[in-house]
C-alpha cells in the first residue's frame, strides 16, 4: 500500500507542537518537530483568513474576497539533517516560538 500523501494532526501525532525560528520579517527559518530538525529550504507561503470582526459584517459570506486578511500560519517545505523534504502547514498558538503543525505533506 503507498504512503499517504499527507498526515494530519494531532491524531498521527502524540505532539504536534514544534519550536519555530523566524526571521525578521517573521518568516519561518527553521524548526524543531517530533524530535527533528528540519531548515526551511524554499520560500514560505503565508497562510491567511478573514479577520474574525468581518463576520459580523458579513454574516452570509457574500463578500469574503473584500475581507481584511491576517496572517494564521505559514506552508513551507523543510528539510532534515538526514536529507527528508516534507512540506508543513503550521498555525500561530500564540507563543511566538511554539506553532501547531496543521498537516505533514511527505
Amino acid at each position: 500500500m503507498p504512503a499517504p500523501a499527507h498526515r494530519t494532526f494531532p491524531s498521527d501525532d502524540p505532539d504536534p507542537l514544534a519550536m519555530l525560528w523566524a526571521d525578521e520579517q517573521g518568516r519561518p527559518l527553521r524548526l524543531v518537530w517530533a524530535g527533528t530538525r528540519w531548515r526551511v529550504s524554499d520560500h514560505p507561503t503565508v497562510i491567511t483568513e478573514p479577520v474574525s470582526w468581518w463576520r459580523r459584517l458579513d454574516v452570509d459570506a457574500r463578500a469574503l474576497e473584500l475581507a481584511p486578511r491576517s496572517c494564521t500560519g505559514w506552508r513551507f517545505q523543510a528539510t532534515a539533517d538526514d536529507g527528508r523534504s516534507c512540506v508543513f502547514d503550521v498555525r500561530d498558538e500564540g507563543d511566538p516560538a511554539r506553532w501547531f503543525v496543521v498537516k505533514v505533506y511527505e
